[in-house]
């Protein structure tokens, strides 16, 4: 036997307690800080051959700390990457009904110019995925844009095509939306409630008003704060939406403020709120790098977010980190692809409104064969794509948090030699602060149990 690679042992915020994780199985319990120093004892016995054998050995074997001689862990995280790769019948999709937007944000990745999808477009597209989705098997569609709900109409007919279509084929049908939520309005809210098959809507508020309107103004630089903010309080109880705050040097000072007026309009535990990491994606956001955070800043930021959230009286702040299994994103998803009007396909939504010369096909209007045209130039767009090795970065093959992110973000990953690190979790950086704070909240949950409980007895 011999102790994990992906063993962490973090001091809690409550004194004598020691948080044990394993960032390979997802394991977690606690131990008094007599028990962590058995532990170091045995896994110093076991590094020199000679393990002890205890209730406390056994335990570390049952929850992974110690693991077999002869397991390879680094083949368990490539296997699990594989997985998404071996269930062709699970489809995924991003469709952007349209690539035009209303707002101006300063730090966008995109440009908008306004186009949407034709019928025909949606006739192609449809056809593309009928031949693709198998019996009995699952499709998920992600919104995006541009702001998607500029189109709903669009996306009104392939939500009622694609309801049939799973319901013929008996196959599971999810859907997501990313929207800047200023025309989340009732109507909306009413048909994809209906669908009740959405598992996220995302809406970003970059912090209180002054903050964001500055930020995430109209094309005509009018305020959309409270328009914003309205359309997700009459929301909140009819669809899971969760509320972005994307960040950078010029804002994140502002997360006070904005967590308190979040509170004042009784939203508490009605949203989840998360952070959003502000980068120069693309060359139209270039700019930004300027005022962006480093990764070591944003996670330590982060955490304080966190720690916040939870003094203000938020649960489940962050759940306990769990191993990742298959794909990250439809980018790296030989079974996904991100689709455009005029039928353009790319591999990752950063990618949405860019020409031809970046996609990695065209959908083919009418086609009862080939219904993928492909020029050479799609073809190493693709290839290269297909490519996408997320253990190819050296720096990732020795770190202990890899399990939790596969080399990250597939589109910020290749950007950076091999030599260096794939696209960092901020795991890395604040992994010990976020088990201290799910630690912190379990506690404290279970001890409201119980004092329910005591209650309920009594």
């Amino acid at each position: 036997m011999k102790p994990s690679n992906y063993n962490f042992f973090v001091s809690s915020f409550f004194e004598g307690t020691v948080i044990a994780y394993n960032s390979l199985w997802g394991s977690f319990f606690t131990m008094s800080e007599e028990e962590m120093n058995a532990t170091k004892r045995i896994l110093d016995s076991l590094e020199k051959g000679s393990p002890s054998e205890s209730e406390l050995f056994r335990k570390l074997v049952e929850f992974k700390f110690v693991v077999p001689d002869s397991l390879d862990e680094r083949s368990v995280i490539r296997g699990r990457y594989r997985k998404t790769g071996e269930k062709p019948h699970q489809l995924s999709l991003t469709i952007a009904p349209t690539i035009s937007c209303n707002f101006g944000c300063s730090y966008c990745f995109q440009k908008h110019p306004k186009v949407r999808m034709s019928p025909e477009d949606i006739d192609t597209m449809l056809r593309y995925i009928d031949r693709r989705l198998a019996d009995g098997g699952s499709l998920h569609v992600t919104w995006f844009g541009g702001e998607p709900l500029l189109a709903f109409d669009v996306i009104v007919k392939f939500c009622d095509a694609l309801t049939l279509l799973c319901k013929e084929r008996k196959c599971d049908f999810t859907q997501s939306m990313i929207t800047n939520g200023s025309l989340l309005d009732e109507t909306k809210v009413a048909f994809l409630t209906y669908q009740k098959n959405f598992h996220n809507i995302q809406v970003t508020l970059d912090g209180p008003p002054d903050v964001h309107d500055q930020r995430r103004p109209t094309l005509g630089n009018k305020s959309t704060f409270f328009r914003i903010l309205e359309n997700v309080k009459k929301a909140a109880d009819a669809l899971p939406i969760s509320i972005r705050v994307n960040i950078d040097r010029t804002n994140y000072q502002a997360l006070d403020r904005f967590i308190d007026l979040i509170i004042d309009h009784g939203l508490r535990n009605r949203v989840p709120l998360y952070l959003g990491h502000v980068l120069p994606y693309t060359e139209v956001c270039a700019d930004v790098e300027s005022v962006a955070l480093t990764k070591e800043e944003f996670a330590e930021i982060d955490s304080k977010f966190q720690f916040l959230l939870f003094q203000r009286g938020f649960t489940e702040v962050r759940p306990l980190p769990k191993p990742q299994v298959g794909n990250l994103c439809v980018a790296d998803n030989d079974h996904g692809a991100v689709l455009a009007p005029g039928g353009l396909m790319f591999r990752c939504w950063n990618e949405v409104s860019r020409s031809s010369r970046d996609a990695v096909g065209a959908l083919n209007n009418g086609s009862e064969c080939d219904d993928v045209h492909r020029s050479d130039t799609m073809v190493e767009n693709q290839s290269q794509w297909e490519s996408y090795d997320p253990f190819s970065h050296e720096m990732c093959q020795s770190c202990k948090v890899q399990p939790l992110c596969l080399g990250g973000c597939p589109w910020e990953a290749r950007k950076n030699p091999e030599w260096s690190t794939g696209h960092c979790t901020t795991l890395k950086f604040n992994l010990p602060d976020t088990l201290r704070i799910y630690h912190m909240q379990a506690a404290i949950s279970k001890a409201q149990q119980n004092k329910e409980l005591g209650k309920t007895a009594g």
